[in-house]
């Protein structure tokens, strides 16, 4: 089946650079058009915060706790959002590139069209999440959590899967060939119609409880 073209964000090439805290107003919430580039900011359990059309450039969230936030043609280039809470949020035409993210939470939230390039996500969550078209290229995701979520044209690229967990979320049709991990949680409900290589499908033989002789 070919891989379904991601909708990268809708930006123009020029973006007049703004102060987020200037910009910020908690009464009515919604950032647009806008450059955010070579600063440290804190959002601070702000909900029902919007972003749109918006790159943040080498950007430090020292704080970003935004429940509900909505993000459409948004781009992170080079930034860190650790721990950052994006729970029950809308994420469409997003792209996270080079991006250090461990510990990011978007617990029940939904993303269309977004990408994840050469970026940290270790310990992250995205428990109750529905993903669709969303791909993870490059990427690091070690102890990752996708409980029972949602997929539908996903990818894996190049990732480091190492100790992920994906109970009760079906990895059918997903190809998990070219990433790596020594071990993820799954149950064998989920793992069915995966696509793997050959010496991980040694590893989950093992899952079976079957042992192969040579």
């Amino acid at each position: 089946m070919p891989k379904r073209k991601i909708v990268s964000p809708n930006l123009p090439d020029q973006l007049a650079a703004g102060d987020l805290e200037v910009l910020l107003d908690v009464e009515d919430p919604i950032i647009e058009n806008v450059l955010i580039e070579n600063c440290t900011v804190s959002i601070d359990s702000i909900r029902n915060l919007e972003f749109r059309q918006v790159r943040f450039k080498n950007v430090i969230f020292m704080n970003f706790i935004a429940p509900n936030v909505y993000l459409r043609d948004v781009e992170f280039d080079h930034c860190q959002c650790i721990n950052a809470e994006l729970t029950e949020s809308a994420l469409k035409q997003v792209e996270f590139r080079q991006c250090r993210m461990n510990g990011i939470s978007f617990g029940e939230s939904f993303l269309e069209d977004v990408q994840f390039n050469h970026s940290m996500l270790d310990l992250s969550s995205f428990a109750y999440a529905k993903q669709k078209n969303v791909r993870f290229s490059d990427s690091q995701l070690k102890e990752a959590d996708f409980y029972e979520n949602t997929f539908k044209s996903i990818q894996f690229d190049q990732c480091d899967l190492s100790g992920t967990r994906f109970s009760n979320t079906s990895l059918k049709g997903i190809d998990l060939s070219t990433s790596k991990f020594e071990q993820i949680s799954v149950d064998i409900d989920s793992i069915r119609g995966a696509i793997v290589n050959r010496e991980q499908a040694l590893g989950f033989l093992q899952l079976l409880g079957l042992v192969v002789k040579d």
